[in-house]
């Protein structure tokens, strides 16, 4: 009989689909996985519309206010208990979030398995909740059995947190059913550079229009959910709404560059973006911001450090036609060394 898993999630499953869903789609090929996610209620225009649930999905409202009211924190935990139902009937526990680790009875005497995909504490604004996630994350650090971090700032981050010991580096990756060959570099009078992913805080709108001012050669395609965040207009900056996963290839195929724009505040250091991965499986030319995690990617992506370089590289780029830093047979090389299921293979061996 297969081992049966509940599996927390804090983002809603038609979110960006990354590595929340893709870590869930792994187990559930050898465990019998329930997920439980927090659905959300107005932001629904920013969700994906694919239907690609798990066989055993339940959705709870992720209500407002849940983490300061104590009512409404009270409703949450009886909707999260409903959808759970026994815990005593899971072997594992696998928790996406610091706060969920309260739904866990003290009683449940099973593996518990926190995956750290990002610093949850910088990513929240609000003090009282940042202090929340910071006291819930020690409690769930050293209650767990396994403690996964996606990245070598997370990881220090969970041993200092009690994990020393229980904590290991299991980084993103990527889908490997689609792999685009590297595009060939084509001389342009206007060039389309693109970013796929969540547009927020972190997205460095100076820079996009700084190197705009520049450079009358190129232009700017924005696609994914906005969040809490508004798009610089500008004639040359288009935002192309939301994309379904398996439809980006086609969304995209006519865009020369793609890039990563970030400001690099605590939240960027602590993440192993998964569109760098995917980036370069769309045989793309790839631009990004540097910072110590990314350092790694250096064969495959032109980096920049500051606003000065970025516009002396597409300038440069301009003028050799954005060819991709990479050939065929070093993407696949790279791309089935750092797909999903190699992830899930390293995850398999540490929870058996």
């Amino acid at each position: 009989m297969k081992k049966k898993i509940l599996y927390l999630m804090g983002i809603d499953w038609y979110w960006i689909k990354q590595r929340p869903q893709m870590i869930a789609i792994e187990l559930d090929k050898e465990y019998s996985v329930t997920v439980v996610y927090l659905s959300e209620i107005f932001n629904k225009a920013s969700l994906r519309q694919e239907r690609d649930e798990l066989k055993r999905c339940k959705s709870v409202p992720a209500l407002p206010y849940r983490d300061k009211n104590r009512v409404v924190s009270y409703v949450e935990k009886l909707l999260m208990r409903w959808a759970i139902g026994d815990i005593r009937q899971y072997d594992i526990i696998w928790v996406g979030h610091p706060n969920l680790y309260k739904y866990i009875s003290p009683k449940y005497g099973g593996k518990i398995v926190y995956d750290c995909m990002d610093d949850h504490a910088a990513l929240c604004g609000d003090y009282k909740i940042r202090s929340e996630i910071e006291k819930n994350e020690k409690k769930l650090v050293r209650g767990s059995d396994i403690v996964f971090a996606t990245s070598q700032v997370l990881k220090r981050k969970m041993e200092a947190a009690g994990g020393q010991g229980k904590t290991f580096l299991n980084r993103n990756g990527f889908q490997c059913d689609h792999i685009y060959p590297p595009q060939t570099a084509k001389k342009k009078d206007r060039y389309k550079i693109g970013y796929i992913g969540t547009i927020a805080e972190w997205m460095d709108f100076d820079l996009i229009q700084a190197s705009l001012k520049a450079n009358s050669q190129i232009e700017y395609r924005f696609v994914g959910p906005v969040s809490g965040f508004d798009i610089p207009e500008h004639p040359r900056i288009f935002y192309e709404g939301i994309v379904e996963h398996s439809q980006l290839y086609e969304k995209t195929k006519d865009y020369d560059c793609l890039i990563m724009p970030f400001i690099v505040n605590d939240i960027v250091l602590a993440v192993d973006p998964v569109k760098l991965y995917e980036y370069i499986s769309m045989g793309k030319c790839v631009i990004s911001v540097w910072y110590e995690e990314v350092d790694r990617f250096e064969p495959f992506v032109y980096f920049y450090r500051n606003q000065k370089e970025f516009v002396e590289l597409l300038l440069k780029l301009c003028d050799n036609g954005f060819r991709p830093k990479y050939n065929a047979e070093q993407q696949k090389e790279f791309l089935e060394v750092n797909s999903w299921e190699m992830r899930y293979r390293e995850i398999r061996k540490r929870v058996e």
